[in-house]
């Protein structure tokens, strides 16, 4: 018996506006802690009913659930946290979250669902990793007098089910030297901030910054604002690659405040995240976001780049 999504509120179109710095947050237990995901990644809040287990894959993957058409990974959230100790064990009481990665689902097993809170990502500090725990966590919040913490779904996904290799996104890429062009990007997971600059860097770029969450971001562009001027911002910061979802300020407010600044308005503002879709892309135009890329594509995410700042017809000498 599978609960449905509307008894939990899940409605993933219900911020409406671009650059409120706003977010939809579920909160859920595992193991007797407290975690959270932003509802625009989660599809469904489901009952587990049969689980098939698969011969080999990552101890972390439970096995294989049907729903509806689809035949979904379940990962066992609580064994991937905790390992063997009591707290990952399963309870009949526990329900799956669905959630969906580049159109690929995956499934994660969690003990219980409790219901959504609007947050402000001002509240949220950055936190890269929690103590005596294998998984990242992106940041903190207090919520409802609980100390929640917002997993990186991406990094588990890629670290148990391979989600990263996207097949889809096999183009070589050829490099092409563009030393003179800075690059700042704003991403709050570690292991996609790493894969953005690493392929970069393999396209030939060299001058990147890279920050934590978008307010680090805004701090560093808006102080180099003030020693440079309309004529030749684009020497200091030639584009701007933003997630959506980060602590503090998200990337939609980043890409607001760009627009809105008397200096660093002309600079290209390009979105690449998991929450890429038409209701997005809708908010990207609101706030004046010139391209969105969906992770893990960062092979469109080069390419794009490169169009952006005008090396897009260049060849490799």
């Amino acid at each position: 018996m599978t609960t449905p999504s509307s008894k939990i509120g899940i409605n993933t179109g219900i911020l409406l506006e671009a650059g409120t710095n706003e977010a939809e947050i579920l909160v859920f237990e595992v193991g007797g802690q407290t975690f959270g995901v932003n509802v625009a990644k989660v599809k469904e809040v489901l009952g587990i009913t049969k689980v098939t287990a698969l011969p080999e894959g990552h101890p972390s993957i439970e096995g294989v659930v049907r729903i509806r058409q689809d035949v979904v990974s379940l990962i066992h959230l609580g064994r991937f946290l905790y390992g063997d100790a009591p707290e990952a064990e399963s309870k009949e009481s526990d329900c799956l979250l669905l959630l969906e990665f580049n159109q690929r689902p995956l499934a994660f097993r969690v003990n219980r669902v409790h219901r959504i809170y609007r947050v402000s990502w001002q509240a949220t500090r950055p936190l890269p990793m929690t103590m005596g725990m294998n998984a990242p966590i992106t940041s903190v919040v207090l919520i409802d007098g609980k100390l929640v913490q917002i997993l990186d779904f991406e990094s588990i996904g890629a670290d148990v089910a391979g989600i990263s290799d996207d097949r889809s996104d096999s183009q070589e890429v050829s490099r092409i030297e563009a030393p003179q062009i800075p690059i700042v990007f704003a991403e709050d997971s570690r292991m996609i901030s790493e894969m953005i600059h690493d392929h970069l860097i393999g396209a030939g770029f060299s001058n990147i910054h890279g920050f934590v969450d978008g307010q680090a971001a805004w701090e560093y562009m808006e102080s180099v604002a003030e020693d440079n001027t309309v004529d030749d911002i684009l020497q200091t910061v030639g584009l701007l690659i933003t997630d959506i979802e980060m602590p503090r300020m998200d990337g939609f407010s980043l890409a607001k405040n760009v627009r809105m600044h008397p200096v660093l308005a002309q600079i290209p503002v390009l979105i690449f995240s998991s929450l890429v879709s038409k209701d997005n892309q809708k908010k990207g135009d609101q706030v004046g976001v010139d391209s969105q890329v969906s992770k893990p594509r960062y092979g469109e995410l080069v390419e794009k780049a490169r169009q952006l700042v005008g090396l897009s017809e260049l060849v490799e000498a």
